[in-house]
């Protein structure tokens, strides 16, 4: 039964008073509660409806894409769900609650008794004394007036203010220009010696390793397209053609090609292996648009070892079933099916290790629609605050794998007997319904973390990645070549890898090149990122990775 439409409110209320009292009178008072529910429920029905639509609204006016729930919001889901939940009681519900206050009870005290976390400690500046030149600067009163103007005695120094000033002094380029002294024997009048100057960084290139260093660092970590840079440059009296720009960033990725296939070794030799993909257009005349959609690949290792692969396609033949091939050890990523070969013996007999990111953001997407999603994204993040416990009580992976057995197995069984509950009373064709049914069908790869501490919660280290990679595509909007998106993938594994191993890149990349750059070979394992910070003691990092292997969840 439908609530009767009235284009006014009060005479919808007096019709259902009517149809109520008429059951009533006639003996039927369970039809007239009956009734007076389903009326209710359509009324409840239509303002959630509307509710939603007034969000979504004001979220597409505001562009807000955030996953994070407002705690007020979040409240009113959970006042709801014991409700339309069902499986469990409502004395459970007390004891859950009162774990979570247990849970941030805790992870608040770990915190004051370990402010820094593992992190760097913040400075009361807003710059790193280590990382900037430093002049001090010793300023005294001129003799004249060391005189104290009351009895006209000399005054003593007592101590010193210090005053802090951050100056910029704009980058600017020096041509240095080599006069090799030539030498020759004036009796046997065979052979000629001259004196070496410092080796290019590319051959027949006018370009130091440290501006082929500042080009792509400029393009691939500040994402500056390269007609931007060329504007940049001018400023400072150099007038460089972005084709000569274009030349210099294929010549580096050559360069450092061998070096990214050593790095890419390594990755498939990881003990955890994620991978994910996004889009890149590539400019192609023989296309009847001039532009195709080729697709890079990511994959890193361990949470450090970053690497980009581009194929023209977003096949899997060309792309993980290729680069894993063989595989047995750990491999996370999402549930699509292009990944599929790599753990049913296909392509590799890899161990799959699915994503909470995932499954959360199916729940997540009908928070404004339907409140009974208030609980699993409840236990959802109970099972992210038992990683950051792990993390600020700096567990090792044994302990971290510890703490899941204890605690996160039993939020886990919690949320398997909502989604069965769920799922077989919801209606097949529902959006709950659904997120229900992905997250039972991923259900073994989702809780294999618990097992080895080694394993995160999700794939947002290597969305990460990713993210990284379409900021730059927003600015260059297209690679001009399919080897162009080759050279792309090369040095976004390079820089990647930097800032996963906290390098600096600009000084990195220049080091590398001018070793690259001489006659002898050097070994290509000492010049991978953390090969190389491992010899810089006194560098101090950019950005050092937390020690928690998941990401940190916005709630």
């Amino acid at each position: 039964m439908r609530c009767p439409v009235a284009p006014d409110p009060s005479a919808a209320l007096r019709q259902i008073r009517e149809a109520t009292d008429a059951l009533v009178a006639e003996g039927r008072p369970a039809e007239a509660v009956e009734y007076s529910l389903s009326a209710l429920a359509a009324v409840l029905d239509k303002v959630t409806e509307l509710e939603g639509l007034l969000r979504r609204l004001r979220r597409e006016q505001l562009g807000t894409r955030s996953e994070r729930i407002p705690a007020d919001q979040l409240a009113l889901l959970l006042a709801g769900a014991p409700r339309l939940e069902g499986p469990e009681p409502p004395a459970d519900r007390v004891a859950e609650t009162q774990q979570d206050a247990v849970l941030e009870q805790a992870i608040a005290a770990q915190r004051a008794a370990r402010p820094n976390d593992g992190r760097p400690a913040r400075r009361g500046r807003l710059w790193h004394a280590r990382q900037i030149a430093r002049q001090v600067h010793q300023v005294a009163l001129p003799e004249a007036e060391r005189r104290c103007g009351t009895c006209g005695r000399p005054q003593r120094r007592i101590g010193e203010d210090v005053t802090r000033r951050l100056e910029y002094v704009p980058a600017h380029f020096i041509e240095h220009e080599y006069h090799q002294a030539k030498y020759a024997c004036g009796t046997c009048k065979v052979g000629v010696r001259r004196g070496t100057a410092p080796a290019a960084g590319l051959e027949r290139s006018v370009a130091d390793p440290s501006v082929l260093a500042q080009v792509v660092v400029s393009k691939f970590v500040d994402h500056t397209p390269l007609h931007r840079q060329h504007r940049i440059y001018g400023r400072s009296g150099v007038d460089i053609s972005v084709s000569t720009l274009a030349d210099w960033v294929a010549g580096v990725a050559e360069r450092v090609a061998p070096l990214v296939e050593v790095l890419t070794d390594r990755v498939r030799h990881a003990t955890v292996v994620r991978t994910d993909s996004t889009g890149l257009p590539v400019l192609d005349p023989t296309s009847p648009e001039h532009v195709e959609r080729g697709t890079i690949w990511c994959y890193v290792g361990d949470d450090r070892d970053v690497v980009f692969r581009y194929t023209p396609t977003g096949a899997g033949a060309s792309g993980p079933w290729e680069f894993l091939a063989g595989r047995r050890g750990y491999v996370q990523a999402d549930a699509a099916s292009v990944f599929d070969r790599l753990f049913t013996g296909q392509a590799a007999s890899a161990i799959e290790v699915g994503c909470w990111a995932h499954a959360r953001r199916k729940f997540v997407a009908l928070v404004e629609t339907d409140c009974r999603v208030a609980y699993p994204l409840q236990l959802i993040r109970r099972l992210y605050r038992l990683e950051e416990l792990a993390t600020v009580e700096g567990r090792d992976p044994g302990q971290r794998a510890a703490l899941r057995g204890e605690h996160s197995v039993t939020v886990l069984d919690t949320l398997q007997r909502w989604l069965l509950t769920l799922h077989g009373t919801e209606p097949p064709g529902s959006e709950l319904a659904k997120a229900v049914a992905y997250t039972l069908k991923q259900w073994i790869a989702l809780t294999r973390f618990v097992a080895d501490g080694r394993l995160a919660l999700d794939n947002n280290v290597c969305e990460q990645q990713l993210r990284d990679l379409a900021l730059g595509r927003k600015n260059f909007l297209f690679a001009g070549s399919h080897e162009a998106a080759h050279r792309t993938a090369v040095l976004y594994s390079l820089m990647r890898t930097c800032a996963q191993h906290g390098v600096p890149p600009l000084p990195y990349l220049t080091d590398v090149l001018r070793q690259l750059a001489t006659e002898s070979a050097p070994d290509l394992r000492e010049l991978l990122p953390d090969q190389w910070r491992r010899r810089q003691p006194a560098l101090a990092p950019i950005a050092p990775l937390p020690d928690s292997p998941t990401a940190p969840i916005p709630f």
